[in-house]
């Protein structure tokens, strides 16, 4: 790049290094959902029951805790990049681990590894990208990252099923070691991309933040945005601490509550749990489709767990990808709109329509009507409950999280806002399958309407609207600096 483009800013290496970014998402999405198509297979090989297959997809969310609750740290630390090329290295170890492992304990420990890795790429990525973009497309290029979540979700569901069908009895093994193939692009993809230059002021490395920011959006832009960085990095380096200073206490608890609310509204359950879901009759006396059970009691025998029948999964990973697919699509909703309609109007509408959906849900089940037209619409209210959650909850969550913390503890205030998601996360998948078995569907999808109306109270009364303010001039708006005007911003 000559001087001229330099000083000038280049929009495409903004876009650049937010995509390398992005891959952080994409293999969060990948490698949580990839474990959906093997659990046949898990299941047979290491003969579990119920509580060990629990395990073998929860041991993931607890790994997500811990990575998200040491990455903030690590970040403010070291460097948002480090930390990032620090789970590229997870993700790849843990996707060789978990695909040939010898016995369960093993694969128990690389999942762990793995969710790690995804808890601290959930609360790392999103701040890199937040902290690089110009502020006129920050909003966009963070929805970038929960496009890349999607994409990693449908590119699992299409990689478990062409895997299915031509590598055998080994198609879980290659399942899960299909991810070092993204790992490791990220990996080293990572060494062509800056540090973020709200770090680097942080580090003392003024010199190389000003470069930084002049190559993402010129010379104007970088000297007003060194002026406002530095002038929120006066006070001392944020410490845990901080977090319960009543200034900074109230954002925080919003940040919390936004990320347990984006996992209690029960979408993560509709992902993991939608075969259970689909296969349910419109019974009101029975939760399973009584064929379904009769078969089900017959290939079973009378011990140990039956081999995966292949056709049945080819089926039950092509309607799981119908709602990947719906779930890719309505993920452009936010990236097109979030810089135009805004944060809060995008969120307030698609939550209204998750409990409108989720509600409908639950009438559906409540009813027990058995038609051919009362299952398509149990099929078409799911999806349309998928497509509200994606294009509002799904994508401005990370948004949001990583625009509202003050600079100076944006780090310790991610983690806590990553550790209550991730915890909400795992309490839902593992309460979901008792409320349904001890209340019905009917009812848990009746909890999860009146959670929703509860996220759209709060979205109302709380979160407020960024759209188009500089991260410093949030920080201004929310905790109230001293300072007595805001530089104004691009």
């Amino acid at each position: 790049m000559n001087d001229d483009m330099s000083s000038r800013g280049s929009i495409l290496y903004v876009i650049g290094i937010s995509m390398i970014a992005a891959l952080g998402g994409f293999l969060f999405g990948f490698d949580m959902t990839v474990v959906s198509g093997t659990l046949p297979f898990l299941t047979y090989v290491f003969q579990l029951n119920g509580a060990g297959l629990g395990w073998a997809v929860s041991s993931c969310i607890l790994g997500c805790v811990f990575g998200a609750a040491s990455a903030g740290k690590l970040a403010d630390t070291l460097g948002r990049k480090k930390v990032l090329i620090g789970t590229a290295v997870l993700f790849t170890v843990s996707a060789v681990g978990a695909g040939w492992a010898p016995n369960f304990n093993t694969f128990i420990f690389f999942r762990l590894l793995g969710g790690l890795a995804i808890g601290a790429a959930s609360g790392v990525a999103p701040i890199y990208v937040a902290e690089t973009a110009p502020t006129r497309l920050r909003g966009r290029f963070v929805s970038f990252y929960q496009l890349a979540i999607v994409i990693g979700l449908l590119a699992s569901y299409l990689s478990n099923y062409f895997l299915l069908l031509s590598t055998g009895d080994n198609a879980w093994r290659w399942m899960f070691t299909a991810g070092v193939v993204p790992a490791g692009l990220f990996f080293f993809l990572l060494f062509l991309v800056p540090e973020t230059p709200r770090w680097l002021v942080k580090a003392g490395r003024e010199a190389r933040a000003l470069e930084v920011l002049t190559r993402i959006d010129g010379a104007e832009y970088a000297a007003r945005e060194m002026t406002v960085i530095q002038q929120t990095l006066r006070v001392p380096k944020g410490r845990l601490a901080d977090l319960l200073q009543p200034r900074m206490a109230r954002i925080v608890v919003i940040g919390m509550l936004l990320g347990i609310f984006s996992q209690i509204c029960g979408a993560n359950a509709v992902f993991t749990y939608a075969p259970v879901i689909f296969s349910q009759t419109m019974s009101r006396d029975s939760g399973f489709d009584e064929a379904q059970a009769e078969n089900s009691q017959a290939d079973t025998p009378e011990s140990g767990n039956p081999k995966p029948d292949k056709d049945k999964l080819q089926n039950a990973l092509l309607k799981t990808a119908l709602i990947g697919v719906i779930n890719f699509f309505a993920t452009f909703i936010p990236i097109l709109l979030v810089e135009r309609v805004g944060r809060r109007p995008l969120l307030m509408a698609g939550v209204a329509c998750m409990a409108l959906s989720v509600g409908a849900l639950s009438g559906l089940y409540a009813i027990g009507a058995s038609s051919f037209a009362a299952r398509a619409s149990v099929l078409a209210a799911v999806l349309v409950f998928i497509a509200a959650y994606s294009s509002s909850l799904a994508c401005l969550t990370w948004v949001i999280l990583s625009e509202i913390f003050p600079n100076r503890i944006r780090g310790e205030a991610m983690s806590v806002a990553n550790l209550s998601l991730w915890t909400a996360n795992y309490v839902l998948l593992q309460t979901f399958p008792m409320i349904e078995e001890r209340f019905g569907l009917a009812s848990t999808f009746g909890v999860y309407s009146v959670i929703c109306c509860i996220i759209f109270l709060f979205v109302w009364r709380f979160i407020p609207e960024t759209k188009g303010k500089s991260l410093e001039e949030i920080e201004i708006q929310l905790v109230g600096l001293p300072s007595k005007e805001c530089p104004g911003s691009a």
